[in-house]
């Protein structure tokens, strides 16, 4: 069997690289085809945010996200040299709009209708005035007061003469390692019908946007949405929360605090999209939260001190 270019063989062992682009599947597209969408006419139509424009900026459902990577998805080489793809992972939180499907089973399984509106970005920390105790007896900080803490999306049941209303967490994921600009290169110098390889090693960093991300937001808001009676939906996907350590669920919406609420994407054997899907549904506590959040065996003191003697050389 010839021998893989050198750009392939470097990438093999676990390189992730485009799973969707402008929303359609890299895997999918035809040399010519991916050539165009280097540098696409725009603006280029978001089709997930045409299904919500009411969150699409301005009104306009167009991407905003540069070089328009809407998921990753790991590339290998199998023992015939052919290309074998893992699942694929949003790296943009407008991914999750698709088809209303998840805020549908939200508005369902929260607040009993498959027909909730949705508020944008409403203040919930507001920084105190003074530096001093707050006198009881003074009104509250004022709304023009600087605002250091926002919920991002609010649902609410259309019925608003008496307010039911849950918070809803969008979560993609961050990648670290090469910039997707090296893939754009290996597009251009791919020749032939095939996929190309991601041109640089990447991987998605679910540490850092699962505990340093994700969990504050959780650790902020949670704590008082629990004391106002109210729920926190957090939207994520299937390698997402396979990436966390073991929670223990609640069995009844009531009892819980947090509602995960886990998609896949799931692609038709000759199509050229993905389609969401709600995979499962999950309700945890806040404390049950975090520990699946920073789970992690630690490494023992003599690793350590030795990762300290290597860094110091």
């Amino acid at each position: 069997m010839p021998r893989a270019p050198e750009h392939r063989r470097r990438a093999q062992g676990n390189s992730y690289g485009i799973g969707e682009w402008y929303c359609r599947l890299y895997r999918t597209l035809g040399h010519a085809d991916r050539l165009g969408l280097i540098s696409p006419p725009l603006p280029a139509e978001c089709r997930f945010m045409s299904d919500m424009p009411g969150l699409a900026p301005r009104g306009r459902a167009v991407c905003n996200k540069q070089g328009g990577v809407c998921s990753l998805r790991s590339f290998a080489l199998d023992d015939d040299g052919g290309l074998a793809f893992g699942p694929i992972t949003a790296t943009c939180p407008n991914r999750f709009l698709e088809g209303s499907t998840v805020f549908n089973e939200i508005g369902r399984t929260l607040l009993g209708t498959e027909h909730a509106l949705i508020a944008k970005e409403i203040p919930f920390l507001i920084r105190p005035q003074t530096n001093g105790e707050m006198d009881p007896t003074e009104p509250a900080p004022v709304a023009d007061a600087e605002d250091v803490g926002r919920i991002d999306m609010v649902m609410v049941h259309p019925d608003t003469e008496r307010l039911n209303w849950c918070a809803v967490e969008l979560q993609a994921v961050y990648f670290s390692g090469g910039a997707m600009g090296k893939d754009f290169e290996a597009i251009r110098r791919h020749t032939g019908d095939g996929v190309p390889m991601p041109g640089a090693a990447r991987r998605p960093d679910f540490r850092s946007c699962g505990p340093k991300r994700l969990m504050p937001q959780l650790q902020t808001k949670v704590p008082t949405l629990r004391r106002w009676g109210r729920k926190m939906a957090v939207v994520v996907d299937r390698p997402f929360f396979d990436s966390l350590g073991p929670m223990d669920s609640v069995p009844h919406v009531s009892n819980s605090d947090i509602i995960w609420f886990i998609v896949r994407f799931d692609e038709a054997p000759d199509g050229d999209i993905a389609t969401m899907a709600i995979d499962a549904v999950r309700y945890t506590t806040l404390e049950r939260a975090v520990e699946g959040l920073t789970a992690g065996i630690p490494t023992s003191l003599e690793d350590f001190e030795a990762k300290i003697r290597t860094k110091l050389r």
